[in-house]
């Protein structure tokens, strides 16, 4: 079955209603609506019996084929971040004038545009998105480390189009993991611009507060692409806000999501807010049916899919 990212059709609230289905594929990258669908908590409910008797439904993401786009969406945003271009952009098209320096840097000083070269991008999660994204800024002269649960470096894995990632996690120069105070504290007190791609799970969910905020050296600047969950919309206006705060933020994803008209967001002189759309890829479909297809092969041949969803990860 070749589903949306809400996982099999709401009428399907039992997969002993379809009795030959061994699979189920999803186009998107999240996972976390299709395991609350009604079929796949039964199936969880049931002990992962359907009907009454063992049988298998695997459930997979396309994690790995918004590599082409969503990386270039770190890139671009930290380029604007950094050069001030919203600002640029908003003075010329509600002026219609040539913007003077001292009121396009945020500070109100002399403008200047923040070089990426020599400075340090932490990727918080590193799938097949902070993989990219750290080949993409590496070679704009970044230094990488990467935070995980482990702490350690693992084989790229799932679905990778080739010439993307980061095959054998040689990248960053450090690991940190997610679950050691100690670690995450180093790992976030380097992150000059701090990456996140994480999946939405009980674990992520809120995870980095205004306390951890703090942690990231003055002026910093945080990019999400994973899920709005991870920081409270509160939490991160408060460390836009606070002397030697962040520098600025770019976010495709919300808390909550969408944002409700008006919220500040919006319109912080610093912050770059777009509708979750870094992943509409240019013939994703396809890139994804790929997947789908790849996975079919596998489910007939006896092999476990790629890509596969661990429910007790939550992705």
């Amino acid at each position: 079955m070749f589903n949306t990212w809400t996982g099999p059709p709401a009428l399907v609230t039992d997969f002993a209603q379809t009795p030959r289905l061994k699979h189920v594929q999803l186009c998107s990258s999240g996972a976390d609506k299709a395991m609350a669908s009604a079929s796949f908590q039964k199936l969880l409910k049931d002990g992962g019996r359907v009907d009454g008797k063992e049988r298998q439904v695997t459930l997979a993401n396309a994690s790995g084929t918004h590599v082409l786009t969503i990386p270039n969406w770190v890139v671009g945003m930290l380029v604007n971040v950094y050069h001030q271009v919203p600002r640029q952009i908003m003075i010329a098209r509600t002026e219609q004038r040539w913007a003077l320096r001292p009121e396009i840097d945020a500070g109100g000083g002399q403008y200047y545009a923040r070089v990426t070269h020599g400075r340090t991008a932490g990727m918080l999660g590193y799938g097949q998105l902070g993989r990219e994204s750290a080949r993409l800024l590496k070679a704009m002269g970044m230094r990488i480390i990467a935070a995980n649960t482990s702490g350690k470096a693992t084989p790229q894995d799932g679905y990778v189009i080739p010439g993307t990632g980061d095959p054998d996690g040689s990248l960053p120069e450090a690991y940190y993991s997610t679950k050691d105070a100690a670690q995450t504290r180093e790992f976030l007190s380097q992150c000059d611009v701090l990456v996140a791609s994480l999946p939405n799970t009980p674990q992520t969910a809120g995870w980095l507060d205004e306390e951890k905020l703090s942690y990231l050296p003055p002026n910093a600047v945080f990019l999400n692409v994973g899920r709005g969950t991870l920081v409270k919309s509160e939490h991160l206006i408060a460390a836009l806000d606070r002397a030697n705060g962040l520098f600025g933020a770019a976010i495709d994803v919300t808390d909550p999501e969408p944002l409700p008209d008006g919220h500040p967001l919006f319109t912080h002189p610093r912050v770059i807010v777009t509708p979750h759309l870094s992943g509409d890829t240019e013939g994703e479909m396809d890139i994804a049916a790929d997947v789908f297809v790849r996975n079919c092969a596998r489910v007939a041949e006896g092999k476990d899919v790629i890509n596969r969803v661990h429910f007790e990860r939550g992705y």
